[in-house]
């Protein structure tokens, strides 16, 4: 369980230059990064890709930019051994933290309990899933679930809540993740949360047998990409639904063979369209920002497959 903290008085120099720090053991702290930052994942969770060590030698690590942050940020130069030996130290730690996560992600597709979710989801979860606009043979197809009791923490306090379960699966239905859409939101944490931790945040392919070449229709969120393909009526149409406005680079690659992406974006999200066309190509992209979040406007004005397709249409270049 990790605790959200202040960073250890050694560390002074960087208060104020990195946020969202956690408690990981009686030597480790985590936080984002001073030098490459880091939000709020999509699922709630703090970024933690900058660990602190007391252990020794104080020193901050973060294993996305491979930054060193030493106490005095100011004056002191570690000697080449040193800098060596903390290296070292630290890529073992994170082929250890990977290893794990490989571990964790085997026994997922061994286990596969995203269909325990989906077995015991009941009619209180059918009804949840066909309120949202999901049919009952749509629900089958994704295997979404229902967890009436959802337990876990929530930056360090127990929480539990029912919650909606959306298997996430790659090419050729290869389970990578589970997405829970919490029905009773802690105040202090996001309303969805991944059942694995460590494996990153990867599209929702609404059809996994197909390849993400030609047109991709992506959407922000999970259900919302879900209705756009109920709406469309066609399985062909390939639709996958983006972790949130800040994908990582994992999604950005996913995307890559597309020679055209329609994006769909939650109102309010122009900047954040902006910067993801950016990574994608603006050449290729063209941008879709509803005046509604786009499953609530399909589902308030009863939207068929012409009315849908019509609106994408609609959708204007970014380059």
């Amino acid at each position: 369980m990790r605790q959200e903290a202040s960073l250890p008085p050694v560390f002074t120099a960087y208060v104020g230059k990195v946020s969202y720090v956690q408690i990981e053991s009686s030597t480790t702290f985590t936080s984002s990064c001073p030098a490459c930052g880091g939000d709020v994942h999509p699922g709630g969770e703090f970024p933690d890709r900058c660990t602190w060590f007391l252990e020794g030698k104080p020193l901050g690590f973060c294993r996305r930019c491979g930054g060193l942050f030493w106490p005095d940020a100011n004056g002191y130069k570690p000697d080449p051994q040193e800098l060596e030996h903390w290296r070292k130290r630290q890529e073992q730690r994170e082929q250890e933290r990977k290893r794990s996560a490989e571990r964790a992600l085997a026994h997922l597709r061994e286990e596969r309990f995203y269909e325990r979710y989906h077995d015991q989801m009941g009619e209180v979860g059918k009804r949840y899933w066909e309120q949202r606009g999901i049919p009952q043979t749509y629900q089958m197809w994704w295997q979404l679930g229902y967890d009436p009791d959802h337990r876990f923490f929530a930056r360090g306090e127990p929480w539990h809540t029912p919650s909606a379960t959306i298997p996430i699966m790659g090419k050729d239905w290869a389970p990578l993740n589970v997405k829970h859409r919490l029905i009773k939101v802690p105040p202090n944490g996001g309303k969805y949360r991944y059942e694995l931790a460590g494996q990153g945040q990867g599209l929702f392919r609404c059809n996994p047998d197909l390849d993400l070449s030609e047109h991709v229709i992506a959407v922000e969120g999970e259900i919302k990409a879900m209705v756009v393909m109920v709406t469309l009526d066609n399985a062909n149409a390939k639709v996958v639904g983006l972790p949130g406005t800040n994908p990582s680079d994992d999604v950005i690659t996913e995307l890559a063979e597309a020679d055209r992406v329609t994006l769909i974006m939650d109102p309010g999200a122009r900047s954040e369209a902006w910067r993801l066309t950016g990574k994608l190509g603006r050449q290729r992209c063209r941008v879709l920002i509803p005046s509604m979040k786009v499953d609530d406007g399909i589902l308030l004005s009863k939207m068929g497959k012409r009315e849908i397709e019509t609106m994408i249409t609609t959708a204007v270049p970014a380059g």
